[in-house]
């Protein structure tokens, strides 16, 4: 168990989901144990956050079933990956139609990926990557860019970094624009965001607004054609602008669509798109080497943070 004096937030969450699902607990042991102090100590002020947005939005008790629903799910479409070796859906359609037009299992889906954030030893790090790594190394004053922003944690740790100019979140759903919202607002950040319904692929006229930070995270792997979507934000980036994606590999999951089975197919995918990676890091899934991750096509977090080519 978590030392509920030194980390009380991220604590509280494994009380509060060992009371929903007790046969988790072996789980939870191996990411928290996993994890260096600072990790740790990044993951509670993560908790933090989270539990002033499910306070807002929701309830710790509703948010953990929704946890496990979503992860019994997970393991509906794993046994659906190891007896085909493919995803079960390959078309974009079909996730639209059977997971995004599906309010009520949407808001489900969005609470579980908040929490996976500090719950998963993958994601931790990721996020981790994002904040320690990616935005301290961006000029003072970038226009900064989220495509998908979901429940707006990535959009709050931008907005709050000291070198963005201007935060800036596009998605093609008015519902999860309405949860970024909700998630700025349980916050109270301060600073202006700007929220958009906006499809990349619309067309980029000359007028058009370009952004020298661009982020992706889990977005490619939902997508028919991820490297048409790369070079689609190429065409909204100042030259030499950054970008950081975050994409699973051997992911599967009810809206997964585009299968990745190498990390270093995801970072093919970026430089097909236009771009150069500059720093890039591969996180197995918790409990997992990254070795025996490759070895047994295990789920790996690739996260590439990259340069537009000229």
């Amino acid at each position: 168990m978590i030392d509920a004096t030194t980390f009380p937030h991220l604590a509280c969450i494994e009380t509060a989901l060992l009371a929903e699902w007790p046969e988790h607990a072996r789980f939870l042991q191996q990411s928290f144990a996993s994890r260096d102090e600072t990790l740790m100590r990044d993951g509670e002020r993560l908790a933090a956050m989270i539990l002033r947005i499910v306070n807002a939005t929701d309830t710790l008790k509703q948010v953990c079933a929704d946890y496990r629903f979503l992860c019994d799910r997970l393991m509906e479409e794993e046994l659906h990956f190891r007896r085909h070796g493919a995803y079960r859906l390959n078309r974009f359609q079909d996730a639209l139609d059977q997971v995004y037009a599906n309010a009520s299992f949407m808001k489900r889906y969005m609470n579980f990926l908040l929490v996976s954030y500090v719950l998963w030893d993958n994601h931790a790090r990721a996020i981790q990557h994002f904040e320690k790594r990616y935005l301290p190394n961006l000029a003072p004053g970038t226009a900064h860019l989220e495509i998908g922003p979901g429940h707006g944690l990535l959009l709050y740790l931008a907005a709050n970094s000291a070198n963005p100019g201007s935060v800036t979140g596009w998605d093609i759903s008015r519902t999860s624009i309405e949860r970024a919202h909700g998630c700025l607002a349980a916050l109270s950040n301060q600073r202006r965001v700007d929220l958009v319904e906006q499809d990349l692929f619309a067309d980029a006229g000359s007028e058009a607004p370009r952004y020298g930070s661009v982020v992706l995270a889990e977005i490619l792997e939902h997508l028919e054609d991820p490297v048409a979507a790369l070079k689609a934000v190429a065409r909204r980036m100042n030259p030499g602008a950054s970008l950081w994606v975050h994409v699973p590999i051997n992911s599967p999951a009810p809206d997964h669509i585009f299968l990745l089975r190498t990390p270093e197919a995801a970072v093919d995918l970026v430089v097909a798109g236009g771009f150069e990676p500059v720093d890039v890091e591969f996180f197995p899934m918790t409990g997992q080497t990254l070795e025996r991750a490759r070895k047994r096509d295990l789920t790996i977090s690739a996260v590439i943070g990259a340069r537009l080519m000229a």
